[in-house]
């Protein structure tokens, strides 16, 4: 299986978990992270799930799963299975083929409508690795790699450069110009002096680089008030 690389949209979507273990807390922690409306059936819960049933920040639907129960979740997107059970993932597999719902069951390639790559984030910054499910020991030895290389200088870039995105295309210059200032200021000095922590030397690269009716100082502003990127 080759598959298509995207980046999903799951804000205010609803997700189905099945389980509440250690693998169905990882996913539903990471689901909640980027906005999306968790159901969880399982018959029981980790002390950590349970809590977040309590609070109401997850739907918990306290069942051995069955086919019906997908039928009780409005428009779920997609559905993960974390259960060890080969009979009960096959029977989650078939019932989100039957409505069309995207279907992960953990570490079972040949039951998953999509899979999940190994990621690393700075901030904004997402850098995903996949083998295509066909090694996931491999993505996540990848996934170390990247994250020696990819250090937080690299979310206070990405922090940096959408905020000045903005004030940029606020001018109203032509593609090509921003496009050239843009490529600029990506391969300037910049993520050395970021590295540094040289608040003064990203100044004055900035000022060097930014037209000079464009100040730089809001963006740092707003790059240093996010309390991820705090200048040091």
């Amino acid at each position: 299986m080759r598959p298509y690389p995207i980046m999903l949209n799951v804000q205010n979507r609803t997700v189905v978990v099945v389980g509440g273990g250690n693998v169905a807390l990882r996913k539903t922690s990471g689901l909640l992270a980027c906005g999306a409306k968790v159901v969880v059936i399982a018959p029981e819960l980790k002390p950590e799930m349970h809590d977040l049933a309590s609070a109401g920040k997850i739907q918990w639907i306290k069942e051995e799963f069955r086919e019906g129960l997908l039928d009780l979740v409005a428009d779920p997107l997609m559905l993960f299975g974390t259960t060890n059970n080969r009979e009960t993932n096959v029977s989650i597999y078939r019932a989100a083929a039957e409505r069309k719902i995207l279907c992960n069951i953990a570490d079972v390639p040949d039951l998953c409508t999509f899979i999940v790559p190994a990621v690393i984030t700075q901030g904004d910054l997402m850098i995903a690795v996949s083998t295509g499910g066909a090694s996931p020991a491999l993505a996540k030895r990848i996934r170390e790699d990247l994250q020696k290389r990819f250090g937080p200088e690299y979310a206070q870039m990405t922090k940096l450069m959408g905020e000045l995105r903005k004030e940029i295309i606020r001018q109203g210059k032509t593609s090509d110009e921003n496009k050239r200032l843009f490529g600029a200021l990506v391969n300037s000095e910049l993520l050395e002096a970021l590295r540094a922590k040289n608040k003064d030397r990203v100044f004055e690269i900035l000022t060097s680089i930014l037209p000079s009716d464009l100040s730089p100082e809001s963006a740092l502003e707003e790059t240093a008030n996010d309390a991820f990127l705090k200048w040091e």
